[in-house]
């Protein structure tokens, strides 16, 4: 997401076996929301602010943040293209929220003004941050998690136990992650309408707020395949013990 991106969303993606970056945020002044994504290997690079994280489930991914103060990048007035600053890549307002972490989690994150990280699962390994995850959980499970090449996608299976199902956190909408300094904005669609991230990487609706990108987790066996049933989108379901 390259320079200068003001008020995007990237979702409902699956990324892995990249060669670099499983995403990279460059330059960019927020909102910047990640929602209902796997994101499997490598990290996400940034020197941008006010990401949101919401409803991942990261693999072996971890967060690499390097400042860029030799380069100024634009930001604008909400829904227009007028500049009103410019500003160098500098770390502040980022947030995770109702993430899933297997293997490696947010400990190598340093802190920053306005950094918030709360309801997050961390699996095998994986630690949480060191500024937040009051309400987080931490928890053994080996996910066995595999991936399943095919022709004309993936499927994606791991297991789970009820520990991880313990964190309940709040719904992440506009209300939430709250108004972006320097942009004067928070998270919105392209008509100024405050965004919900009420449904799952399949467009599920989630009846209650859960970690991860699937609305109906459940311990046992998960899958996710790509494509769907229908042969459109992401499918996902759970099977229990």
């Amino acid at each position: 997401m390259d320079f200068g991106n003001q008020g995007t969303r990237l979702t409902r993606n699956i990324i892995y076996k990249t060669q670099a970056a499983t995403i990279f945020l460059e330059m960019d002044h927020g909102p910047t929301l990640v929602d209902n994504n796997i994101l499997i290997g490598r990290p996400i690079q940034s020197n941008s602010e006010a990401s949101i994280f919401a409803h991942n489930l990261f693999v072996d991914c971890g967060y690499d943040y390097t400042p860029d103060t030799g380069r100024r990048s634009e930001y604008f007035r909400p829904h227009t293209t007028k500049i009103i600053g410019r500003k160098t890549g500098t770390a502040e307002e980022d947030l995770w929220f109702n993430n899933l972490f297997v293997r490696q989690g947010l400990d190598r994150v340093k802190t920053a003004p306005g950094y918030r990280s709360d309801y997050n699962v961390f699996l095998e390994g994986a630690k949480p941050s060191a500024f937040g995850d009051e309400h987080s959980v931490i928890a053994p499970d080996v996910t066995r998690l595999a991936i399943q090449d095919k022709s004309r996608g993936a499927t994606i299976t791991f297991a789970l136990t009820e520990a991880a199902l313990h964190a309940k956190g709040p719904q992440v909408n506009a209300g939430l992650v709250g108004v972006f300094h320097t942009v004067g904005q928070t998270i919105e669609d392209r008509y100024g309408r405050p965004i919900a991230v009420d449904r799952d990487i399949s467009g599920k609706e989630f009846t209650r707020p859960i970690a991860g990108p699937l609305a109906d987790l459940m311990p046992g066996w998960n899958a996710i395949l790509w494509p769907g049933e229908g042969g459109d989108g992401v499918g996902a379901k759970g099977h229990r013990r």
